[in-house]
């Protein structure tokens, strides 16, 4: 545990300490919380807040002006923040601290930030080993740790709100209704993770005092973010009012992309955890370590995947899957790499090459992932190429995956929110926008009509011809 808070200081230390992603909103926030004001901001105290950052002119680049106000969510003479603030609330100690040595707003929440992956770090180290706990936290979440940014928040709390399901349910309902909290999209989950509480302990969830109390805390967070705003803005989440967020029901393609997509996905940005815990899965399974033979024991086994896929439907909501504050990696992918801590049971490492091959995989795992997302990167979501993998998928096998059209769109134009045809260098994959090819590769001739009138269609090369998939989704 140690190691891991000394490699995040270093870390911390030699970050630059740039604006990423959503820090305006959650560093506006914090400011507010540390003077003891609402979060929702007024004309004053925007201007006061950029005043603030203005003076720390060479160690907060980009802050000053990045306080959005949107109209829509005007309320009172005050703009409400598309975010939540519970997690700006979770830092405000922290962040009235560096006020105080006069140091920069971020290096709070980066306290907030290592407190709170230590405290994990050491939970699954002592129920999982210290081997998966390194797995885990000497990874891509490392690029989040000195951010304003909620990921190593999620990640964490969701961590031990999943080992915690089965010996402190009121420690793990709260912890999951402190990520709903922050994700409204998630409340599914909480819901789901609450069936399985109550199919596991029964009426033990609510013997006792003391328990009846964790569990009306954890209903009271969870309640906070859809009042505050119905209250507030008469919507429960005003991402509605700013953009068309309606329920919708996912492609397919949109429900897997944080794990598979050759751009963003989690298989290839940190492709240790996901085929270690593919393997340990499979080795649990075979062995039949996870035969359910009761209620009780079918929802220690299965409920988890439940949990999971209403996770992946709630990220799938957002119409935006290629943004958000990161290196390259979806950030969604963070609120799904949790549950791989199901497959690894301290049975599986047990034995010397075991424990010596799963050491060594580990140590390959922290290794690549301080190259490809230490804290220093900076926030290249908007502008990455596309990665080698993605590209050769695409050069030999076109027709294998389709990604998101918004991966597609900003990935190969290697900007954030141009929607116009574009191809592949090689021409293998070409997307039509409203029935428009792009103009650098040959025109695709015999186009069925369903791919013209989509809003989105692909052309992918077999050969001579082109096979042409419209896109379903808009977003």
């Amino acid at each position: 545990m140690l190691a891991f808070v000394i490699l995040c200081l270093v870390l911390v230390a030699g970050s630059k300490q740039s604006r990423v992603g959503d820090a305006g909103e959650y560093e506006a926030m914090a400011y507010q919380f540390a003077r003891l004001r609402p979060p929702a901001l007024s004309a004053a105290d925007i201007t006061d807040i950029d005043r603030h950052f203005g003076g720390l002119i060479g160690r907060m680049d980009g802050y000053q002006g990045s306080v959005p106000h949107y109209g829509e969510l005007l309320a009172d003479g005050r703009y409400e923040m598309i975010h939540f603030w519970i997690y700006p609330l979770a830092a405000a100690p922290f962040v009235k601290v560096t006020h105080l040595l006069d140091v920069p707003d971020t290096y709070g929440f980066a306290a907030l930030n290592v407190l709170l992956a230590t405290f994990a770090f050491g939970v699954v180290a002592r129920r999982r080993g210290v081997l998966v706990a390194a797995l885990l936290f000497a990874s891509p979440v490392l690029w989040w740790i000195d951010k304003p940014h909620a990921e190593v928040f999620v990640f964490s709390l969701m961590l031990l709100a999943l080992l915690w399901a089965r010996d402190r349910p009121q420690l793990g309902l709260i912890a999951m209704a402190l990520v709903v909290a922050n994700n409204v999209s998630l409340g599914p989950a909480l819901v789901v993770y609450g069936c399985w509480l109550l199919l596991v302990h029964r009426r033990a969830l609510f013997a006792g005092r003391w328990r009846k109390v964790g569990v009306a805390v954890a209903v009271v967070i969870a309640a906070l973010h859809p009042l505050y705003y119905l209250c507030r803005l008469g919507v429960i989440d005003p991402v509605t009012l700013v953009e068309d967020n309606s329920l919708r029901v996912p492609t397919i393609t949109r429900l897997i992309t944080p794990l598979v997509d050759p751009y963003v996905g989690l298989l290839l940005w940190w492709p240790v955890l996901f085929v270690a815990a593919a393997a340990a899965g499979l080795y649990r399974a075979w062995t039949r370590q996870s035969l359910a033979r009761t209620p009780a024991e079918w929802a220690v086994v299965w409920a988890p995947f439940a949990v999971a896929l209403m996770v992946v439907i709630g990220q799938a909501q957002n119409r935006q899957p290629a943004s958000g504050g990161t290196f390259a990696m979806s950030r969604y992918a963070m609120w799904l790499a949790p549950f791989a801590v199901f497959a690894f049971q301290r049975h599986v490492l047990r034995g010397r090459w075991r424990v010596g091959g799963a050491g060594a995989l580990v140590a390959v795992s922290a290794v690549l992932s301080v190259h490809v997302a230490r804290p220093a990167l900076p926030d290249v979501w908007f502008t990455t190429r596309p990665t080698f993998v993605s590209t050769a998928l695409l050069d030999h096998a076109p027709w294998a995956w389709n990604p998101s059209p918004q991966v597609f769109l900003s990935r190969e134009w290697r900007q954030y929110g141009m929607v116009q045809p574009v191809a592949n260098r090689s021409c293998t994959k070409l997307l039509a926008v409203s029935g428009v090819w792009p103009t650098t590769c040959p025109q695709p001739v015999g186009a069925p009509r369903d791919c013209l009138v989509s809003y989105f269609c692909y052309a992918n090369r077999s050969g001579t011809d082109y096979e042409f998939v419209p896109v379903e989704e808009v977003g």
